[in-house]
């Protein structure tokens, strides 16, 4: 009995002596994730400006504001130092974005994608910029919305052609917007055969 009360006084020393503090080393803290709770993904969207410059977010944001002119206003959050979230308020006007693309602030091209449900908006990848090119020396014979759609497609993938493209008498070139992909090279010229003889 006396060996039993012994151990047991060592034990309730050794419990003494241990700390509720010393326990928080092994916590693990889990991300505050609360910033983005409130965010409405349906019209969301993430980007980026192709630089490595730091972006004046203040400025930048007033910038964005003015030339977009949502009707319900945008809130605009920094997730990164090159990466921000926009939200709108309407599908109005986030399209009205999206079709007037490409947007810049100072020299730099706004790159963005819009924010999927169930996706990280700091990890989602920012690929794709649309943009209006003008197609020059297309002969008379090629002149049809076929043709254009298929150039779209040559350089990037085919979003519109401009709506002016088959108005009027005589056009000097033509114009189509294209998705293409940041890292894959600019297409310059391409050749275009008709009934295996004519070549434009």
């Amino acid at each position: 009995m006396a060996g039993q009360r012994h151990d047991v006084r060592e034990m309730e020393e050794s419990f003494a002596r241990c700390s509720i503090e010393d326990e928080k080393q092994g916590l693990v803290y889990a991300e505050d994730s609360s910033e983005l709770s409130e965010i409405d993904t349906r019209w969301c969207l993430v980007g980026m400006f192709l630089t490595e410059s730091t972006i004046d977010f203040q400025a930048m944001q007033h910038k964005m504001a003015s030339l977009w002119r949502p009707g319900k206003g945008v809130y605009v959050k920094q997730l990164e130092p090159n990466r921000f979230l926009f939200q709108f308020y309407h599908e109005i006007n986030i399209k009205r974005v999206c079709d007037g693309s490409p947007w810049m602030f100072g020299r730099f091209h706004l790159v963005f994608e819009r924010l999927k449900e169930g996706m990280d908006p700091r990890t989602m990848p920012i690929n794709n910029l649309d943009i209006w090119v003008q197609l020059h020396g297309i002969g008379t014979g090629f002149m049809s919305q076929r043709v254009v759609t298929d150039i779209g497609n040559h350089i990037g993938k085919f979003v519109e052609g401009d709506a002016n493209n088959f108005v009027g008498v005589w056009r000097e070139y033509f114009r189509v917007r294209v998705t293409i992909l940041l890292h894959s090279p600019l297409k310059r010229r391409m050749k275009i055969m008709k009934n295996a003889t004519e070549w434009c």
